[in-house]
């Protein structure tokens, strides 16, 4: 899939980072089975996906016990927030689907408050889209009109600017699809829609659509440390294996030109210490391999140290060698060669 071009000896010296993720995983400790995890790199980690989760998901993690204290009071005045915002449109009879963070802490950690989340991640139909925003609106939000870090502006149309509280405080993207284009040719919203599942006081995707979701959106930040807190989501629902149909994931990535981007992401979990062999019947996990793969695996592994941020150059082989077919990542470069004319606003026309 990525070529044959293998470093067998690429995660030499970050051993210790792999056990991290193998213990994440519930793959068991290091060789010794009694010492703990190196603190500087659970610390790194912690940086990338906040330190409740760490702390949740890491046994043995030695972190001040007041840097969690804090961090579990921030995510849970995110997750409330979002909550809060869910169910005024919920309440006004619109069809919502919490998404990302807000579902992840919802079912796979101990509590709402383990899962970092920087804003609440909904998604509504399209059709719906101008009732949510006026919703909101009425109480006050608007879109922001912040910079984005590229020249071409959005690229994606499933989601847009944020709607910011009036004191900035609550941050809500709303998406009218689970993630860029051609998520929704595998994945529609509407099929989402019909298999949500209530947990926690929330609606949220199914097991076996919120893996495609995860799948999707690692690979868009190109299996970066953007997403960390992703892939410890993916190393959980392994864990809960039983409850997402392989078969429909396959069927659903063949037909939406999404293939090589979740099975990317599977092949990656199964080298940070998730059982993948329900997955790999299904998907050409054994067929992910390549330089840019073993170098994504190392930067896992060492915590993403800033010297591994990839350029330009390693972005671009990502996104052609990994994380989107080729007839995708050329529509997505159209669509940034567009934007370098006329920047994508990132705010829905209404």
């Amino acid at each position: 899939m990525t070529g044959n071009m293998s470093e067998p000896d690429a995660n030499r010296g970050a051993e210790d980072g792999l056990d991290i993720w193998r213990r994440i995983a519930g793959a068991g400790t290091g060789t010794d089975g009694v010492s703990d995890p190196d603190p500087d790199l659970a610390a790194a980690l912690a940086d990338r996906v906040t330190a409740a989760t760490v702390a949740a998901v890491l046994p043995g993690a030695q972190l001040p016990d007041e840097t969690v204290r804090q961090s579990q009071l921030l995510n849970r005045f995110r997750h409330a927030a979002g909550r809060r915002w869910y169910g005024a449109i919920a309440d006004a009879g619109l069809p919502v689907l919490a998404i990302k963070g807000l579902a992840s802490g919802a079912w796979l950690y101990p509590a709402p408050q383990d899962r970092g989340v920087s804003d609440a991640d909904l998604l509504v139909r399209g059709e719906d889209l101008g009732a949510v925003i006026d919703l909101l609106e009425a109480r006050g939000f608007a879109f922001a009109t912040e910079p984005t870090r590229s020249r071409w502006g959005f690229v994606s149309e499933a989601s847009f600017q944020p709607l910011l509280s009036p004191d900035g405080a609550v941050n809500i993207d709303l998406h009218v699809a689970g993630d860029a284009a051609p998520f929704d040719t595998a994945l529609p919203t509407a099929d989402m829609l019909a298999a949500a599942q209530v947990r926690e006081g929330l609606t949220i995707p199914s097991p076996t659509h919120a893996f495609m979701l995860s799948a999707s959106h690692a690979a868009r930040d190109l299996f970066t440390a953007d997403a960390a807190k992703t892939v410890i989501d993916g190393l959980l629902m392994f864990q809960r294996g039983e409850r997402i149909d392989w078969s429909e994931i396959a069927g659903r990535a063949r037909k939406g030109r999404m293939l090589r981007p979740v099975s990317v992401f599977v092949a990656l979990l199964g080298r940070l210490g998730a059982d993948v062999s329900p997955a790999a019947r299904e998907l050409p996990v054994d067929r992910v391999g390549g330089r840019f793969f073993e170098r994504i695996v190392r930067d896992h592994c060492n915590m993403f140290p800033p010297s591994a941020v990839p350029g330009t150059g390693e972005r671009l082989a990502r996104q052609w060698l990994l994380a989107a077919a080729p007839s995708v990542a050329l529509q997505r470069d159209a669509r940034r060669i567009a934007g370098l004319i006329r920047p994508h606003s990132g705010l829905p026309g209404r």
